[in-house]
C-alpha cells in the first residue's frame, strides 16, 4: 500500500517575521519607527510596546502590509513587534567632563569586549558590563563611560576612551560576569570634526586589542522624526 501527502495542502498565508537591531522614535499616538540596522523601516501600533530607543526587536508582519510613502521609500506598516533587549544609552563626554567628575576611579577592563557597527547616531558595545550574585541571584550594572579627547579627533578617526567601574557590592562574595549591550548616542559629536564621508570609530580600553568599528558621516546623525 503506497501512502502520500500533497504538499498542496500547506498553503502560504502571508505572515511573515524577522529580527534585527533597530532605532526607535515615535509614540503610541503617532506610531513607532523602527529603523533597521543595514537599512529599513518598520512602523508600528502596538500599545503595549516596550519604551525603547534601541534594541534587539522581533517583526511579525503580512505580506500586504508593505506600502510607500510619498518619498517613494518602501517600508513595513502596522507590524507586531516583540522587544528581546533593550539597550542603555550611553552618552560620550570630553576629556575636561571626565577629569572633573574623576570616572577613571575603580576601574577595570570588562571582559570580552566587542564593538557593533555605526548605524543612525549609533554604535554598539558588548562585554561583560555587568555582575550576577550568584547567591541571591541579583545583577548589578557597572557604569560605563566613553571620553573623547577634542584635540585628538581626526577627519577620518574619532577616538573614544572606555572606562568601566563594575560598581560591585563590598559585601557580594560569589559573582559571575553578565554579559549585555549597551548603544553609544554619538549625535553629539556630528559637529565635532569635518568628517570625511567614512569614518573609524576607535574605542580605547586600556588592554592590547584594536576595538574599532566604521560608520559613515551621514550616520553620525540620528533618524528624523515623522
Amino acid at each position: 500500500m503506497a501512502i502520500g501527502s500533497s504538499c498542496h495542502d500547506n498553503k502560504d498565508d502571508g505572515s511573515r517575521g524577522f529580527m534585527c537591531v533597530a532605532t526607535v522614535i515615535g509614540d503610541t499616538t503617532h506610531g513607532y519607527y523602527y529603523y533597521l540596522d543595514g537599512g529599513g523601516l518598520v512602523v508600528s501600533h502596538d500599545q503595549n510596546l516596550v519604551e525603547a530607543e534601541r534594541g534587539y526587536f522581533s517583526f511579525y508582519y503580512n505580506e500586504d502590509d508593505w506600502e510607500s510613502s510619498t518619498s517613494g521609500e518602501i517600508f513595513i506598516n502596522n507590524a507586531h513587534v516583540v522587544t528581546w533587549s533593550k539597550y542603555d544609552i550611553i552618552h560620550p563626554i570630553n576629556k575636561e567632563e571626565a577629569n572633573d567628575a574623576n570616572i577613571a576611579e575603580n576601574c577595570q577592563l570588562p571582559s570580552l569586549l566587542s564593538v557593533g557597527y555605526g548605524y543612525r547616531g549609533y554604535f554598539d558595545l558588548h562585554a561583560g558590563f555587568s555582575t550576577f550574585n550568584s547567591i541571591t541571584g541579583e545583577i548589578i550594572q557597572g557604569k560605563i563611560t566613553l571620553v573623547y579627547d577634542p584635540l585628538e579627533q581626526t577627519q577620518d578617526s574619532l577616538k573614544l576612551q572606555l572606562y568601566y567601574d563594575p560598581n560591585i557590592p563590598e559585601d557580594w562574595s560569589k559573582t559571575l560576569v553578565d554579559y549585555r549591550t549597551v548603544s553609544c548616542d554619538i549625535s553629539s559629536l556630528a559637529n565635532l570634526q569635518q568628517w570625511k564621508d567614512s569614518v573609524t570609530i576607535i574605542v580605547k580600553s586600556g588592554d592590547k586589542e584594536k576595538h574599532r568599528t566604521k560608520i559613515s558621516k551621514n550616520d553620525f546623525l540620528k533618524p528624523d522624526k515623522h
